[in-house]
C-alpha cells in the first residue's frame, strides 16, 4: 500500500485507521514515531502513507494542490514497484487548488496502471474528492475523469483508507 496525501489531515487519519485495521504504515508525518522514514523523497517501506504537502517534498516547489508534478512523479515511482498493489490519493478541489486535478492524474492512473499491467500485475488506484458541486472545478466532473481512468471512489477519506486496508490483507 502506498498513499500520496496532499496534506497532513487525511494522511494522520488514514494511519490511525490502519494501525486500528492492523496495518503498520510507515510515514513522513508517522502517527505512531517507530515509523517514521528514514528518507521519504527518495523511499517508500512496505506500506507508505506520504504528506507531499510536507516541507520536505514543498520547500521551492508548488504545493501538490497547486501543481500534481511532483505527486505524478512519485505516482509513477510507486507504480513500478512490483511490491504495491494499492495506491491512494486524495484529489482536493476548490479556490486555489489546481483548475482540473483530475486531468492530470487520470492520465497518470492510467500510465501507472498500464505499467503494472505490463509486469502481470493487478494495480487498484483507490482515492476520495475533496469538494463540492460549487467548486470551480466541477465535484462530479473531477469524479467521472477518475472514475473512467480506472480509479476507485470512495465518498470520503475515511472510506478510501478503510477499502484501501481492506484491499492489501
Amino acid at each position: 500500500l502506498r498513499a500520496l496525501y496532499s496534506g497532513g489531515t487525511y494522511c494522520s487519519e488514514a494511519q490511525t485507521i490502519w494501525a486500528k485495521s492492523g496495518l503498520s504504515v510507515w510515514s513522513n508525518i508517522p502517527v505512531n514515531k517507530a515509523f517514521a522514514l528514514d528518507n521519504p523523497k527518495k523511499t517508500s517501506f512496505q506500506h507508505t502513507a506520504l504528506d507531499l504537502g510536507d516541507d520536505d517534498f514543498t520547500v521551492g516547489k508548488p504545493h501538490p494542490m497547486i501543481d500534481q508534478g511532483a505527486r505524478i512523479e512519485r505516482l509513477l515511482h510507486e507504480a513500478a514497484d512490483p511490491s504495491v498493489r494499492v495506491i491512494l490519493l486524495d484529489v482536493v478541489i476548490g479556490w486555489g487548488a489546481h483548475a482540473d486535478p483530475a486531468s492530470e492524474l487520470a492520465a497518470a492512473v492510467v500510465q501507472a496502471k498500464k505499467m503494472a499491467a505490463k509486469s502481470k500485475r493487478h494495480l487498484a488506484v483507490i482515492g476520495f474528492v475533496c469538494g463540492t458541486d460549487l467548486d470551480p472545478q466541477g465535484f462530479a466532473m473531477q469524479e467521472q475523469k477518475l472514475r473512467a481512468a480506472g480509479m476507485v471512489l470512495a465518498p470520503n477519506s475515511a472510506s478510501a483508507a478503510w477499502l484501501a486496508a481492506e484491499w492489501v490483507k
